[in-house]
């Protein structure tokens, strides 16, 4: 009776061990960060490019020629006739069909390789070139646009990937990202996401990106630059201002692969790199380098 007793105490002592373990785990801080730093790193760079290129994108029969501040505008020509030498002919739709006479037609934003093009946030420095190939006008509605990136670097960043912009009207756009890759050479990130971007400022004036804000909604995928894989999906529109190099405000659930969805807050609406996230009911603060 006494060995029955002891044995039973010790099965409940060993529970009680247990059930306490798992439940100080389950209360410990879980703080991976890295996740949800570095789909922020590719993120808010991809989905600027959008509203660049409306800016100076085509209008109405032709190219819109504007003073560009930041990168130079050159048509390249219609793509795949290397006989066709760039000229307006290459962006007029005299049929009126809706596409170009002499389409797809290519266009080049080079921002220079050696002292680059200052952005409007005043911290971004860009290089490289952003390359787009269209069928029809800028302006059209539910024609997709290729967008190829090409040696493109913000600061010590480089950002490659294809991506397919769709209008679907005047100040939305959906934004498809193929085979996002960010790196400064040290580091690695893995980028892929379908997003879709409205113009809530800025649209008044079409000669000027510095009063631009855009909101972004979707989801996305990834690999941070520590190997690990994570999804994310946008649950209050994300702000980012043409003036700040980092998301305003907004939320997203982030998983990383082996931990629990966390929800990461990009604040208020200042410019600043401060991000909270909140997992297991704790709230933990972070920076978004």
């Amino acid at each position: 009776m006494k060995k029955k007793f002891t044995l039973s105490f010790l099965l409940a002592l060993s529970s009680l061990f247990i059930l306490n373990s798992c439940t100080k785990e389950d209360q410990e801080v879980d703080n991976e960060t890295q996740s949800a730093v570095d789909n922020a790193v590719c993120e808010q760079q991809f989905m600027a490019i959008a509203p660049v290129v409306n800016e100076k994108g085509i209008n109405e029969a032709g190219i819109k020629k504007i003073a560009a501040s930041c990168g130079t505008w050159t048509i390249l020509g219609a793509i795949g006739n290397t006989t066709i030498t760039p000229s307006s002919n290459d962006t007029i739709d005299s049929n009126a069909d809706g596409f170009y006479d002499n389409g797809p037609v290519t266009f080049e934003i080079d921002y220079g390789t050696t002292t680059g093009c200052l952005a409007f946030d005043s911290l971004s420095t860009k290089y490289g070139k952003i390359r787009i190939t269209t069928a029809k006008r800028w302006s059209a509605y539910n024609n997709p646009v290729t967008i190829d990136l090409l040696n493109y670097k913000i600061n010590t960043v480089n950002y490659s990937a294809q991506i397919i912009i769709t209008r679907l009207d005047s100040v939305t756009v959906t934004t498809q990202i193929n085979n996002g890759h960010c790196t400064n050479g040290t580091w690695n990130i893995d980028y892929t996401g379908t997003k879709t971007i409205k113009q809530i400022a800025g649209f008044s004036t079409k000669n000027n990106e510095a009063d631009d804000v855009i909101s972004i909604t979707g989801s996305s995928s990834g690999k941070n630059r520590e190997g690990r894989n994570f999804t994310t999906n946008i649950t209050s529109a994300l702000i980012k201002k043409s003036t700040c190099k980092w998301m305003s405000s907004g939320t997203v659930d982030v998983t990383p692969d082996g931990f629990k969805t966390r929800t990461v807050d990009f604040g208020n609406g200042s410019c600043d790199d401060d991000a909270t996230f909140t997992v297991n009911g704790q709230t933990i603060s972070f920076k978004l380098k």
